[in-house]
């Protein structure tokens, strides 16, 4: 029987090569953002519909619900699943995971400056005139004012309260409950390209299972998510071979009041 643990947090932060390493493990498989959340959030209002108040069956309903992972990854010979998505930490989502997955409820959250997150989103746009013409810019350029760069309405556009940037922020925020924090294991992005060899060790000691003697070079995704990004963001996904940092400062893309709109947004090294 499989065991599921999840992976959620930020976007631009490492969560790519954190878990193309962690699948160098045999006993490992994380998947890239993966569909069995909505999936099993579509399937619950089986409860609702008329048959079912004609001739109750909630709890055949349930029971086949709670198979659906399993099916989901029967593909996968690993003990362990990781599914990610950002999702599974909000309150419907921890619903879910313990009716019908395990209860032993854990998430993996990689985490990053805000600001350079949203720095990280004007560089990998800037790199390649084909991701000139994105959905989200398209987006973006329709919905906020154009009285400031691009790159500053791009900004304000992914820290919408509906954009999965303030979504993971506030899903992870339960964490700022101490009847909540031991489900969070938060992977500082700045601490694993520093460290990558600690903080994957620190991330097995959360899920308490047995360590593996990773490499830290020439690391391959074998996830195959597609290189053809939904968003029209070229290499959106794509992984270093190696462990490194590579960014810009955000004094060198935003304007100063956007740089006050999103510092010190960053809860979790206070709990």
């Amino acid at each position: 029987m499989k065991e599921f643990f999840f992976l959620a947090g930020m976007q631009r932060s490492g969560a790519t090569i954190l878990s193309q390493i962690l699948n160098q493990n045999p006993d490992i498989w994380v998947s890239p953002a993966s569909a069995l959340f909505r999936m099993m959030v579509t399937q619950t209002q089986s409860h609702n519909e008329l048959e079912n108040i004609d001739y109750n069956r909630s709890a055949a309903i349930d029971d086949t619900i709670a198979t659906i992972p399993h099916a989901f990854y029967q593909d996968k010979s690993a003990k362990y699943i990781i599914d990610k998505n950002l999702n599974w930490p909000s309150p419907l989502g921890v619903e879910i995971i313990t009716k019908y997955i395990t209860k032993n409820v854990k998430f993996i959250c990689p985490v990053r400056n805000v600001l350079d997150v949203l720095t990280s989103f004007d560089t990998i746009i800037n790199a390649s005139e084909d991701s000139k013409n994105n959905q989200m810019d398209q987006q973006a350029i329709a919905q906020t004012f154009g009285n400031q760069p691009l790159a500053d309405r791009r900004a304000e556009f992914l820290m919408r309260n509906d954009k999965d940037v303030s979504l993971s922020l506030n899903f992870m925020r339960h964490a700022t409950r101490p009847e909540y924090r031991h489900l969070f294991h938060f992977v500082e992005y700045d601490d694993f390209t520093n460290d990558p060899k600690k903080e994957i060790d620190k991330v097995y000691d959360f899920l308490e299972i047995e360590k593996y003697n990773h490499k830290f070079e020439n690391i391959k995704d074998v996830s195959g998510i597609s290189e053809n990004s939904v968003v029209g963001i070229k290499n959106l996904h794509k992984i270093r071979p190696t462990v490194q940092k590579v960014s810009r400062k955000p004094e060198e893309v935003f304007l100063p009041q956007t740089i006050a709109r999103y510092s010190g947004l960053e809860f979790w090294r206070n709990i």
